[in-house]
């Protein structure tokens, strides 16, 4: 039976015309291109989880806060330092109506980082105007020149700390309504928490303003007195920009003043390019010694540093 199934299945060879031995070639070569094939799309899969990993970490780096955080707010100051040898040049431009009363300012900032945790920075009010006094006058406001230093990382990549110290020079005439009339030193304190890993951020900016020296007032200006601040709120991620909503408090009171300020600021920062902004805000007085609405637009650009 063996030698008639061997007999058979040579038979079975020659009536189609193909011997068993070329067939079982055949088929190891068949083998041997399936095995290639494996072996290729292996390695296809292992270059592509390379690419993938290298993907991950190209693209899957977690931002900056400088990424994730506007350069710039209305009222209170942003928690994003300076790199090393950076600059930041911030023009606003400012608007203020209660009644008949009205003043606008052209201002610029310049900020330089020190290090990548010291700054320091000049705030001047390029261009004041106010009928406060009666016609309207137009001049050079006052300066500021201030420092701080910044903790990026307080027990948390998302919790952020800084010590800032201000001092007030009066150059705008205040018997002309375009200056405080003080020589003013200011000791703050910046506080941020970013939550939902940088989409959201609740900060604040809390200090004091002490008058170190007045200068001479007109008879109807009420005399300076030290005050305390803090200008807090919450922003979050929002198209190409971020969404801010500011709460701005300020009180003499306790230094025998009469004053008791409330401001809430909604507004927009939009960032077209990686280093520049553009911030619209509306304050709206909720007091009465308060301004009743107002406008700011300030834009905001960097220049050297580290390279990108």
């Amino acid at each position: 039976t063996a030698t008639f199934v061997k007999m058979g299945v040579a038979g079975l060879w020659s009536a189609n015309g193909t011997d068993p031995n070329l067939t079982r070639r055949f088929v190891r070569m068949r083998q041997i291109g399936i095995s290639q094939k494996a072996g290729h799309s292996a390695l296809a899969s292992a270059l592509l989880l390379v690419s993938l990993g290298q993907a991950r970490s190209t693209f899957g780096q977690p931002k900056s806060l400088e990424e994730r955080q506007p350069l710039e707010m209305v009222f209170a100051d942003s928690i994003v330092p300076q790199d090393r040898h950076e600059t930041m040049l911030t023009t606003g431009v400012w608007y203020f109506r209660h009644g008949s009363l009205h003043s606008a300012s052209l201002t610029q900032k310049v900020e330089w980082g020190i290090s990548d945790q010291l700054q320091v920075a000049t705030f001047v009010q390029l261009v004041n105007s106010s009928n406060s006094l009666g016609s309207t006058k137009t001049g050079l406001g006052d300066v500021e020149i201030g420092a701080r230093y910044s903790w990026i990382t307080v027990g948390s990549e998302f919790t952020h700390v800084a010590l800032a110290f201000d001092a007030g020079i009066p150059t705008g005439n205040p018997r002309r309504a375009l200056g405080e009339g003080a020589y003013s030193l200011s000791p703050s304190v910046l506080i941020s928490r970013e939550l939902g890993q940088g989409k959201y951020q609740l900060f604040t900016t809390t200090g004091l303003e002490l008058i170190a020296k007045r200068r001479r007032l007109d008879p109807s200006q009420d005399t300076p007195h030290n005050s305390i601040f803090s200008n807090g709120g919450l922003s979050l991620h929002a198209f190409h920009g971020w969404a801010i909503g500011e709460v701005s408090f300020s009180s003499n009171h306790w230094s025998g003043g009469n004053e008791t300020r409330f401001v809430l600021t909604p507004a927009y920062v939009w960032r077209p390019a990686k280093r520049s902004e553009l911030l619209v805000g509306i304050p709206i007085g909720l007091t009465s010694s308060t301004v009743r609405v107002g406008g700011v637009v300030k834009f905001t650009f960097e220049l050297g540093g580290k390279p990108d």
